[in-house]
């Protein structure tokens, strides 16, 4: 009797334990569109906190660039970014890495376009902080609005998903007819955001449409 108690007590202190593990972090893949401006963003939360957000971002003429954040108890904490950017008359590949402490306050930099190291004014740092956050809220306001984001090729008369599934799609009024007939072109990936449908989701805005498949892929930029 004194070893079934013993065997009973166990039990509860290791479901006790294991009930008390924090949740695993959830990532939900978004989108957005302004004029030249597209991004597709991965927001990663953790009881119900953000502590990370990944992005690619398209910026027509004036480059294109990946980037990644790290938040720890509600504060930034880093930032690692790179691409091309507008420089001169001509686009060149550049790189961004930044530490913050707890209080928002530079503790590293790294600045590089081509092969030379530049410094980052305080008014650089200040912008790149208050822009990070702004992307998090961007990007929870966009999964507020239930977008959704897919990825596919068009084979044929389909279009075919990274996974290989038929996605049914239509595509809203407000998208060029001459540009929907350019990318139902066969071998065409889009990548594309709107929402989802019982039979069809329906396709409000493009974000990548390029002549060779290349499913997007979250960007891994820290390791925080």
């Amino acid at each position: 009797m004194r070893s079934k108690f013993w065997i009973v007590a166990l039990m509860a202190i290791l479901v006790g334990c294991s009930s008390g593990q924090p949740s695993k972090p959830v990532t939900h893949m978004t989108a957005a569109s302004a004029g030249d401006y597209r991004a597709v963003y991965w927001l990663d939360s953790q009881q119900g906190q953000v502590i990370g957000l990944a992005e690619q971002v398209w910026q027509g003429d004036y480059g294109r660039y990946r980037s990644e954040y790290v938040w720890r108890d509600g504060s930034l904490r880093a930032i690692k970014r790179e691409g091309t950017q507008l420089a001169g008359a001509a686009l060149a590949p550049f790189s961004i890495y930044v530490r913050f402490d707890a209080s928002g306050e530079p503790v590293f930099q790294r600045y590089q376009q081509d092969e030379t190291l530049l410094p980052l004014s305080s008014a650089t740092l200040t912008r790149l902080y208050q822009e990070a956050n702004q992307v998090q809220q961007q990007a929870k306001t966009q999964l507020s609005r239930d977008v959704s984001v897919w990825q596919a090729q068009r084979q044929g008369d389909r279009w075919v998903d990274c996974r290989g599934d038929t996605q049914r799609w239509t595509f809203s009024d407000t998208i060029d007819p001459s540009v929907v007939s350019q990318i139902s072109q066969p071998g065409t990936f889009v990548v594309a955001g709107g929402d989802s449908g019982i039979l069809r989701d329906n396709i409000d805005f493009l974000v990548y449409v390029d002549n060779n498949k290349a499913c997007l892929q979250r960007p891994r930029l820290l390791d925080e």
